[in-house]
Formats: C-alpha cells, structure tokens, sequence
C-alpha cells in the first residue's frame, strides 16, 4: 500500500483543523468539560453497558467520543493519525482527570505502537472515518486482530450514500464503490469557520465494502440500521427537523445519512 503522500496531506489537513474544532459550538468543548457527552443518542443505545470494558477507538479525532467511553466506564483507547489532536486529546484527559490513553498513527501503522496481543471487548468507529481508508481488507485485519474472542465492532458512520453527492446540486458525483482516491481542494470545515485552502484525499465505499471483510473474517451482523437523518449539523443547508436529527433542507424525500453496524467476532 503507497499511499504516504496522501496521508501525509491528510495529516496535515487535519492538524490545521484542530484548533477551531476546539473552539467550535459543533465540538462544545465547554459543555464537554462540564459533563456533557459527545456521543449521540444512536451510539449511546447502541454501545450498551461499557463497564470495565476495554475499547479500541479508531480514528478518535480529539478524543471527546473516546474520553465519553471513559466517562462511561470503559478503559478507553484512542488512535487517531493527527499528532496535534492527540496532542489536544491528551491534555484535555489529564485537565479532566479521565483514564483514556491515546496513541498518534496512521490505522495501518497501529501494530507499530499496539502490540496485537492487547486485545479489547470492543472496537469503535464513528462518524467520517472510513472515507480517508482505501484499504477496507488490511483495516478489517487490524479489528480483527485487536479484539478478543466474542468481542464487538460497532460502528456509526456516514451512509456512502450521502457522499456520493455533490452536497451544492445533489446530483450524484462520486461513485458509490471504492474506484479509486478522490483529490480536492478543500477550504474549509464542517465545523464552522476554519480556513484551510489544503487539499485532501478520500475514497467512497459501499456497505458490502464495509460489511463483506468482516463478514470473511467470520463476524456475526448483529445489528444493520440505516438512518434518514444525520446527528450532527455538519454539512451546507441543513435543518433540525427533530431534535438532534438534521437533513438537507433541499431534499424533499428521505434519504439515508447515517448506517449503524454491529458484528461479533
């Protein structure tokens, strides 16, 4: 897998969004300090009792999501490929007095940093992770390795649906299979007001990319759920039709947002 110059950009796109998601109202690290959970209401009934559990958070971000698995009583691990977010991450944990560890690489280096015989009740994903990954095969390997028998991957993502979008027009533009790396010129966040004039590479897969390398890995589905609405405010043009329920405000039909996905080793 060559791909260095590609993470290399992504990396340094992400380490330039770092600073106005923390300062973001969407991220509301503020309220995050006070209490709050990140989570969103469908993962928060999804992950079930995480007491005592171990969880492995790929591609964490900042680290809220994985620091409300500790605030939820999990042993919590977060990786995430930026090196200014987990640098962000760590220095919120410690200022809030959580257990959560984290560790700055790229998915595909984790054995690197993790040996493999660290093994976890359970492997989170969430919300916009898979699209910077073009190799669903060797990330399938990674969950796999990290989980203990009978241990649970759960995931909430972006449906490929919605990025196969142009999100101005909504006309589709994008393949819904994985053909390949998209490059673009990206200028600013989803987050709210963060210049960034970088350029960023993605790749779109289709649910049977995403289920069928667990399924060959001999996982049980145990949960498959499509939702018609985002939990997150984070695109152009969107309302609040429910609370915490968000969709186009231009598409008059539902479509599907978010996918639910959980498997048993």
């Amino acid at each position: 897998m060559d791909y260095q110059k590609e993470f290399n950009a992504n990396k340094e796109q992400w380490n330039a969004r770092v600073e106005g998601h923390v300062a973001s109202k969407m991220y509301d690290v503020p309220g995050f300090k006070k209490g709050d959970t990140s989570l969103k209401k469908i993962e928060l009934k999804g992950l079930g009792d995480l007491t005592g559990k171990r969880v492995l958070h790929l591609q964490c971000h900042f680290g809220l999501d994985t620091m409300s698995l500790s605030r939820m009583g999990a042993k919590a691990v977060g990786l995430d490929i930026s090196d200014t977010a987990i640098d962000q991450a760590r220095q919120l944990n410690q200022e809030l007095g959580l257990d959560a560890e984290f560790i700055c690489s790229n998915v595909y280096d984790i054995r690197e940093h993790l040996p493999t015989k660290e093994k976890f009740d359970m492997v989170f994903v969430s919300y916009g992770a898979l699209c910077w990954l073009p190799d669903l095969e060797a990330w399938a390997d990674i969950v796999s390795d990290y989980l203990k028998e009978k241990g649970t991957f759960y995931m909430v993502e972006m449906h490929p649906f919605i990025y196969t979008l142009n999100w101005t027009s909504f006309i589709p533009e994008y393949s819904y299979y994985n053909k390949g790396v998209y490059e673009e010129k990206v200028e600013g966040s989803y987050a709210g007001d963060v210049p960034l004039n970088l350029t960023e590479y993605f790749w779109v897969h289709s649910i049977s990319e995403m289920l069928n390398p667990l399924l060959k890995r001999g996982f049980t589905l145990e949960t498959f759920e499509e939702y018609d609405y985002q939990t997150y405010n984070c695109f152009d043009n969107m309302i609040e039709r429910a609370e915490g329920e968000f969709i186009f405000k231009d598409i008059k039909v539902d479509v599907p947002y978010l996918i639910e996905l959980k498997l048993t080793k």
